[in-house]
């Protein structure tokens, strides 16, 4: 057990199993403390590209259910989108001929997304499209397509998307942000730090993924000379996130000052460094997880990454969470844990993914089948993180805007 709480009286514990125990002294003879830290190790990663027999059935049986979605969604065109896109992947060609005829089609935006979904089977985008697409006087056709011309390395987009990326509006300068530093164009860097100082997320979340994204000494260096000049603690935490996205030992170094100096930014400094096993991130989460909480999208979506956190940092028990979760009626905690499973990459996860597969709502099974098989490709696996963690800023900020009006 995990000694949780020790009073004057009583202690309480914590089994394997998640249970909460409350133990009197007088009735207890004996407690033994292990000495020096419990050592975990960290998820492995699978290295063999074969699936156990279970995990090959639910793979196939995400394949079949994604044909059964793509029959039956000729009134939903994304839900059809979505399903081809897997069938692409599985080599079927009416599948296949669904999105190439949308390519072919006079609608910008079905264009862009047919092409998305080509490009997560595995698919060359077209160059041509992306040229029209981005001299579009639709903003959103715009953004759309400098998201799809940085994911497929269309290097002649960078001059449109520099335009791009002095726009005030961040619907507009982050997604350029990201597609240049996905093109490797190193000239944003100067305007990437001007973003990480800035109010509103979309604008600082996507600095952060770009300065990451293009490493380097310089990179490096300016993020430390920013440390030295003292930056208030939000500031602080954001150059920690590129040091430590980096892979400099300096970025967890500020996280565990930034955790344990600033308390309105425990939680987010937390969910990183519980990952690496850091002592007192883990504890805290462990005390946030069993807090009764109100069941707001916010609690619910913290409550699923810090069982992410947990599981990638060597505790198994965190998949209880993940089940937990997964049997709400919360569309958007669903699509979280489903982003997160991705996300950890672990094969073992699968069987939590079975049930979700079969769910009458096609929105969450296509996501299960998504997952499922991004555990088991791969390639399609590297391709769907940067689809979606493209998608997550959008939808983040604008969930945000929408709480606010509320």
């Amino acid at each position: 057990v995990r000694i949780l709480e020790v009073r004057a009286k009583e202690f309480t514990v914590l089994t394997e199993r998640n249970d909460q125990f409350t133990y009197l002294f007088e009735d207890v003879q004996e407690v033994r403390v292990q000495g020096g830290k419990v050592e975990k190790s960290p998820i492995q990663l699978p290295k063999s590209s074969q699936l156990r027999a279970e995990d090959q059935k639910t793979v196939e049986r995400a394949f079949e259910r994604a044909r059964e979605i793509f029959g039956a969604s000729n009134d939903n065109q994304a839900q059809k989108m979505t399903a081809a896109a897997l069938l692409v992947l599985h080599k079927q060609e009416d599948a296949a001929k669904y999105l190439h005829d949308l390519v072919a089609s006079n609608d910008p935006q079905a264009q862009l997304e047919a092409s998305m979904a080509l490009y997560l089977a595995g698919e060359k985008v077209s160059e041509s499209l992306l040229r029209e697409t981005l001299e579009s006087g639709n903003r959103t056709i715009r953004v759309k397509a400098a998201t799809l011309a940085g994911l497929s390395g269309y290097k002649d987009s960078i001059p449109l998307l520099k335009s791009m990326l002095q726009d005030r509006l961040a619907e507009i300068s982050g997604p350029a942000a990201r597609g240049l530093a996905r093109l490797n164009d190193r000239e944003i860097i100067p305007k990437l730090l001007v973003m990480l100082t800035e109010s509103d997320e979309r604008k600082f979340r996507a600095a952060i993924f770009a300065l990451a994204r293009l490493d380097g000494g310089d990179i490096i260096e300016q993020m430390k000379l920013q440390l030295k000049q003292d930056p208030e603690p939000q500031v602080r935490l954001r150059i920690s996130l590129v040091l430590h996205d980096i892979g400099d030992p300096m970025g967890s170094k500020v996280l565990q000052d930034v955790f344990a100096t600033v308390p309105t930014l425990q939680p987010e400094a937390a969910l990183i460094l519980a990952r690496e096993q850091y002592w007192d991130a883990t504890q805290f989460l462990r005390t946030r997880m069993q807090r009764r909480e109100n069941p707001t999208d916010e609690n619910l979506i913290f409550r699923a990454r810090s069982a992410a956190a947990l599981y990638v940092g060597g505790e198994p028990s965190a998949l209880a969470v993940f089940q937990e979760l997964l049997r709400t009626d919360n569309k958007l905690v669903k699509t979280e844990v489903f982003n997160l499973l991705t996300d950890i990459n672990d094969r073992k996860l699968l069987i939590l993914i079975q049930s979700s597969i079969e769910n009458v709502d096609n929105e969450i099974a296509l996501d299960a089948c998504q997952t499922a098989v991004s555990l088991a490709i791969p390639d399609f696996h590297d391709r769907l993180v940067d689809t979606r963690k493209e998608n997550e800023l959008e939808t983040t900020a604008m969930r945000k805007k929408s709480l606010e009006k509320k």
